[in-house]
């Protein structure tokens, strides 16, 4: 079963549209903040926040325990004379709008989810929302409610415990002490295997900074005593990621609509993917939705009693926060990196279909006992390949797979080459440039052999190709990342071979070739592009 979860939508629904449109699950989870503002214009935000600060005095004189709204009605009751009765007008008059407003937001989201009839979407409140129950999103909301989706238990908690500017109360779903001491209650009977929370439990993915956990304790407790094995939560935009702790997984995606945090402007666009079989998580990945496509960040699996996490993508994983090290390249790298960075912004179409053929070659290997990924060479690298283009690919297998001959490559399986002779009965040319051991390669590295033929041309194509099955490269080239040191000396090594390459008249027609293709469809290279390469080209 296959699960997608994302959350703090911020009112950015034509992100989820494309998300929906773009990824395939059995179950789509889009928990709140929803939204992110109850009034269209942010100067009408602004005073009825204001008039929310003069009702919160009024009742705090009063000692009363109530809603805002209903101080704002006992003061109109008392009639005009009343020193606050003209605020308290204005405020239910603002009340009426920020409802309306509300309820046209959770229309238009509904339109979009009743688009994809065949996909069953499930939604939950956060601090700024109102209660879905009352809104045409009330079949979909999860609060305070148990469904079950392929033997799979859900059951949500909306709200947070904690009071939202801008935001009429009366119209919120109440998270008060008296509902989250109910709430294991509910929990008991319905004894999901997921839970769905907008607050997170205590002590998981809930820090606020200089304050400390702000989760649910009681929650937490029910956590810890049921065999709930999924948590998924968010709220805390800065306490993404994972934890597995005593066989329950906790998940927070951060924001999925773009948020602006004292901190400054946070991107959005983050979801989980998660795999389940059994009611057991089998992997989860946290993914970016981007105008280009949907990229994988970092992996999250079971290891036994612990968890293990692969990041896929150091960029993306640095500006979602996380704390990598900064990889520095020598120049004529450096150079060849950005040129390519620009071409693939116009990937063309048959680039697409070829990285597909390729992507459904190595799930028909992995399903005959053979684990294989390539890296890709020539205008299918930069993403402007066409329809008659050949493939040209470095192949990476395990020791099991490889046969070494003379000039030390790993000879083609004869399951891999029965695949490629079938791709090309369909005029599909797959030409092999190269192809390594990734066992052998591991083993350099740890024992830190420079001098590793296979290590070298690996360290290579790494920098200068494009990955189809990204996870197997990635779990060895992470290793090397964490030996930077040793991964710049074997780079340095190897800056005379990449300048011999530079200068070779076939590489000079490659770039010339790529940059016709681009002209053929109307796309201008910028003045800087241009100077780039020609720097590039002269090494």
């Amino acid at each position: 079963m296959r699960v997608i979860f994302i959350a703090d939508v911020h009112h950015a629904f034509a992100q989820v549209e494309r998300l929906l449109e773009q990824t395939e699950a059995d179950l789509y989870l889009v928990t709140g903040d929803l939204v992110s503002r109850a009034f269209f214009r942010y100067a009408t935000a602004w005073r009825f926040m204001e008039l929310q600060q003069a009702m919160a005095g009024f009742r705090t004189r009063e000692n009363l325990d109530e809603t805002l709204d209903r101080a704002a009605q006992r003061i109109l009751k008392s009639g005009k004379g009343h020193p606050q009765f003209t605020q308290a007008e204005e405020y239910t008059a603002l009340s009426l709008k920020a409802e309306a407003y509300l309820q046209k937001s959770y229309d238009r989201l509904e339109r979009i989810f009743g688009c994809y009839p065949e996909k069953e979407i499930y939604v939950l409140p956060g601090n700024y929302d109102m209660n879905l129950g009352q809104t045409s999103l009330g079949h979909r909301d999860l609060h305070l409610r148990c469904m079950e989706s392929n033997g799979l238990r859900v059951a949500g908690l909306g709200g947070a415990d904690v009071m939202t500017p801008g935001m009429p109360d009366h119209l919120q779903v109440p998270y008060d002490k008296k509902q989250d001491a109910a709430f294991p209650g509910f929990l008991r009977e319905s004894r999901p295997h997921m839970l769905v929370l907008h607050q997170p439990p205590y002590g998981y993915h809930d820090v606020l900074p200089g304050h400390g956990h702000s989760g649910s304790p009681v929650v937490r407790d029910f956590v810890d005593e049921s065999d709930v094995s999924v948590v998924l939560s968010g709220h805390h935009h800065e306490q993404w990621g994972a934890d597995f702790s005593n066989g329950t997984w906790f998940f927070n995606p951060s924001n999925s609509g773009r948020s602006v945090e004292v901190s400054g402007a946070r991107p959005g666009g983050f979801f989980f993917d998660i795999a389940i079989h059994n009611k057991r998580v089998e992997a989860a990945t946290l993914r970016r939705l981007e105008k280009k496509g949907v990229f994988d960040i970092i992996d999250y699996h079971p290891s036994g009693t612990k968890m293990e996490s692969l990041i896929l993508d150091e960029e993306r994983y640095m500006l979602l926060g996380g704390k990598a090290g900064k990889t520095q390249h020598i120049e004529p790298i450096r150079q060849f990196q950005r040129i390519k960075s620009f071409f693939l912004n116009y990937e063309t179409p048959e680039s697409v279909s070829l990285i597909r053929e390729l992507r459904s070659i190595y799930r028909k290997i992995h399903e005959q006992g053979m684990e294989v990924a390539f890296d890709l060479l020539g205008s299918i690298s930069f993403g402007i390949a066409r329809e008659s283009s050949d493939m040209d690919v470095v192949v990476y297998m395990r020791s099991r797979d490889c046969v070494l001959d003379d000039e030390d490559t790993c000879g083609v399986p004869r399951p891999l080459a029965a695949v490629f002779d079938e791709l090309k009965e369909r005029h599909l040319e797959v030409e092999v440039c190269d192809s390594l051991d990734l066992d052998r390669v591991t083993q350099a590295i740890a024992e830190e052999d420079a001098e590793d033929g296979q290590l070298q041309r690996f360290i290579f194509y790494r920098l200068v190709c494009r990955p189809v099955n990204l996870r197997v490269v990635k779990r060895v080239e992470n290793l090397l990342l964490e030996k930077d040191p040793f991964r710049r000396k074997v780079e340095e090594g190897l800056e005379e071979y990449i300048q011999v390459l530079v200068s070779s008249v076939r590489h000079v027609k490659s770039f010339e070739k790529y940059k016709a293709r681009l002209r053929e469809r109307e796309i201008d290279l910028p003045p800087d592009v241009e100077e780039a390469i020609r720097n590039y080209l002269r090494g």
